[in-house]
């Protein structure tokens, strides 16, 4: 029997459903700090990267004046309306980040539901930063990350680092149910930004 103690996806937040346009900073930002400590179980060679969107997180944290009740987008409006844009700029990269993230877990869904037995992570990782933030990082940032996509944990590691190595049908349920949600607020970030012309 799967025991949802020893998944890492079952320890963390998730990240909040978008109602009515809305995404709840609060929720967000637990969810962003829980992906924190899966990426962190990927090694230390994931530190740069690791260290990076949580920099912008505690940007977010600091700048924004938020409760319970708050909306990321909503506040990040009021900001750019005062003319500035730190904490805009912070979630501007940190949503590029997760959408690496999202990238890398929607194509280990895609091989674990082709019940592929040889998973190649460094592809995968690749694969995603190309897709994601490669476009925006200088030459010297493109080749740390050819570093961290070469040297990344074997898929046998990934399943270990979530707990999930001895059932994969749970694993995938698991991730799917996390990668959604992600999607959906990473999405609506990136409406926001598309409607303030700031991508």
């Amino acid at each position: 029997m799967y025991d949802t103690k020893n998944c890492a996806l079952d320890q963390i937040h998730h990240f909040p459903s978008v109602e009515n346009g809305r995404i709840n900073l609060s929720d967000f930002l637990k969810a962003a700090n829980g992906l924190l400590s899966i990426i962190e179980s990927f090694g230390k060679i994931f530190t740069p990267v690791k260290n990076d969107m949580q920099g912008n997180i505690e940007k977010i944290q600091s700048i924004l004046d938020y409760n319970n009740d708050s909306c990321l987008i909503e506040l990040l409006v009021m900001e750019k309306l005062r003319g500035k844009s730190v904490a805009v700029d912070a979630t501007l990269w940190l949503n590029r980040a997760l959408l690496f993230f999202e990238l890398v877990f929607q194509e280990i869904l895609n091989e674990t539901k082709l019940k592929n037995n040889d998973i190649n992570m460094k592809r995968i990782f690749n694969s995603a930063y190309k897709g994601s933030v490669k476009q925006y990082h200088s030459w010297t940032i493109q080749q740390l990350f050819s570093v961290i996509c070469k040297l990344s944990p074997s898929y046998t590691q990934i399943l270990k680092s979530f707990g999930s190595e001895n059932d994969l049908e749970a694993f995938e349920a698991h991730l799917s149910k996390f990668n959604s949600t992600l999607h959906q607020v990473r999405s609506k970030i990136d409406e926001f930004f598309v409607d303030n012309n700031s991508m």
